[in-house]
């Protein structure tokens, strides 16, 4: 789980660094973080989930309008951290690794909706005997403010709900509530 996350965070660094060095035809807008509650189900029984989630805004050459996001999300059962005599105990996880499109919509000054949808690349390990990766489709919506300044450089904060299926072996999905900030950067 350890190596996951080192490669997870080398590639997001590597990928901020070759953004931000060269003239390429992705245009680097924002790092992410958030927090994430919510219920997982698959060939199991539906359980409550914490986790947290790392991701990264990008423009392509071809739209201004339309933004990409790449992101990785571990969600943990909820009991995982509450204080228990933990040996021979099991908790179900997630990883998700996830390419989205979104729409930013500002509804009134700084208040503004965000929706989106995208691809995810997802890790079952919801039972000890099995590390199935799976592929699906997900869809989020959330809401919040934007604090940056007049030239789009500072900070947003949103709260939303995401849904997440995959289509092969066991069937997971989703629906977490996810509170984030977005930082945009001078670049």
């Amino acid at each position: 789980m350890k190596n996951i996350l080192k490669i997870i965070f080398f590639q997001l660094l590597l990928f901020f660094i070759i953004n931000t060095n060269t003239f390429s035809q992705i245009k680097f807008k924002s790092i992410n973080a958030g927090l994430t509650i919510g219920s997982i189900s698959s060939s199991s029984p539906s359980f409550t989930t914490l986790g947290g989630k790392l991701s990264t805004d990008f423009n392509l050459w071809f739209s201004n309008d339309v933004s990409f996001r790449f992101g990785f999300e571990h969600s943990r059962m909820l009991e995982y951290f509450f204080p228990e005599d933990r040996i021979n105990k099991t908790y179900p996880f997630v990883n998700i690794l996830s390419l989205t499109s979104f729409i930013n919509q500002n509804i009134y000054k700084k208040i503004f909706l965000e929706e989106s949808v995208g691809l995810i690349l997802l890790r079952d390990k919801t039972f000890s005997d099995r590390s199935y990766w799976e592929y699906g489709t997900t869809f989020s919506l959330a809401s919040g403010l934007d604090f940056r300044d007049s030239e789009n450089y500072g900070a947003k904060l949103s709260l939303g709900i995401n849904y997440g299926l995959t289509f092969n072996k066991t069937s997971v999905n989703y629906n977490l509530i996810a509170i984030q900030i977005n930082y945009y950067f001078r670049l």
